[in-house]
């Protein structure tokens, strides 16, 4: 079993509906809202949906929801329509979305050949002139901390009865992030997790997203609307799709075909 599937639990869905609460979630959605012009008439594709948190907030039948995870469907499913599939294979017909958006850091969470999976199947999908919104955390600001702290450091979460105490380990050779999490709930342990990221800079992300047809145009450091800087907690990046897959991505895929 891999870590994604051993983290992403019950215990992780209840402790998302107070570390990100309905208040933060309702801000996310506007803004994502208003990047990629969510509206009634058009659909859109919440990728790696979870139990629903942003789509609870868009207009109504604006947003088609997609997971792996029957029981986080369960709940997304009373905001608008779920598919259950794996994001690498995602089950649409050319052009069946106005845009896309892939939130909470889900991209860096499966590798690089994964992502850039995801990243393919999403040009496939998103019509010409739509937008796609990613959000990670900022390369940049991690690899300030471990220039200051050293490979590791210790910090706590709390978010209603939780605390969490998370040791990381950052590698900037790979760019990867592990996080080991011991999680305490109303003061009484109750287990450990591990959330292992593959971290991308601004330059990383630009490059992905050129060979598959997208152009950037935005960029935030947070919800707020915030301009980024190489401080900002957030990497949120919005493009447009411009063109179809770069004829040295057709090749690579030829030829591993």
């Amino acid at each position: 079993m891999s870590w994604v599937e051993e983290f992403f639990d019950d215990v992780y869905l209840d402790f998302m509906q107070y570390y990100r609460n309905e208040e933060v979630s309702k801000v996310e959605a506007a803004f994502v809202q208003r990047s990629l012009g969510v509206r009634a008439g058009a659909r859109f594709l919440d990728v790696a949906c979870g139990h629903g948190r942003h789509m609870a907030h868009m207009p109504r039948d604006s947003v088609v929801g997609i997971d792996i995870k029957l029981e986080y469907l369960r709940h997304a499913k009373r905001f608008g329509d779920v598919v259950q599939a794996d994001v690498r294979l995602m089950p649409f017909r050319k052009g069946a979305f106005h845009g896309a958006y892939i939130m909470h850091s889900t991209f860096g969470m499966f590798g690089d050949e994964i992502d850039m999976e995801m990243l393919t199947w999403l040009s496939g999908v998103v019509k010409m002139g739509g937008r796609l919104l990613i959000d990670v955390a900022n390369k940049d600001k991690v690899e300030g901390i471990y220039a200051s702290l050293g490979e590791m450091w210790n910090f706590w979460l709390t978010a209603g009865p939780y605390r969490v105490l998370s040791t990381a380990y950052y590698n900037p050779i790979t760019s990867k992030i592990r996080e080991t999490r011991l999680i305490y709930k109303n003061g009484k342990y109750i287990g450990e997790k591990t959330l292992e990221l593959r971290l991308y800079s601004l330059g990383e992300l630009r490059l992905l997203l050129t060979n598959v047809g997208f152009v950037v145009e935005s960029l935030y450091g947070d919800f707020n609307g915030e301009a980024y800087s190489k401080n900002s907690d957030r990497l949120i990046v919005v493009a447009v799709k411009a063109g179809g897959v770069s004829r040295g991505l057709r090749q690579a895929v030829e030829w591993v075909e």
